[in-house]
């Protein structure tokens, strides 16, 4: 009885070998990041962090402007299921979600908004980005 079950076990075991490197290249496959379109507008691209809306293309961190008027992108500060976790910093916002709150020369201009938003947010203290 034992002979026979090793018998099998060794005829499946170049079948588990192979199913098993199909998954591994299935995985890596999946670990190609393309840009997701959020909105019939918007587009967000996680690997070069940006977020481009209406044809026009934002970095997703560096210094960025609170306005009422004529904003860049529209953003929802959400406590769950953000499209990114920001990070407000006083120095060097040149990682993933990262900003500098300043009121001069902004690399993006945002608005604040409740509903219909570009890009829902949630403000953290650490490990900011996707």
């Amino acid at each position: 009885m034992k002979e026979k079950f090793l018998l099998l076990l060794l005829a499946f075991l170049p079948l588990s070998a192979f199913c098993q490197q199909k998954w591994l290249l299935a995985s890596n496959d999946n670990d190609i990041q393309t840009p997701e379109t959020v909105y019939s507008n918007v587009t967000i691209d996680k690997k070069a962090c940006t977020i481009t809306v209406n044809g026009k293309t934002f970095k997703l961190y560096g210094k960025v402007q609170i306005v009422d008027n004529w904003p860049d992108i529209k953003v929802e500060i959400v406590s769950s299921f953000p499209d990114l976790k920001a990070k407000i910093v006083d120095n060097w916002a040149d990682s993933c979600g990262e900003f500098i709150v300043t009121d001069s020369w902004p690399d993006l201009k945002v608005q604040i908004v409740t509903s219909f938003p570009d890009l829902k947010v949630r403000l953290v203290d650490n490990w900011p980005g996707f």
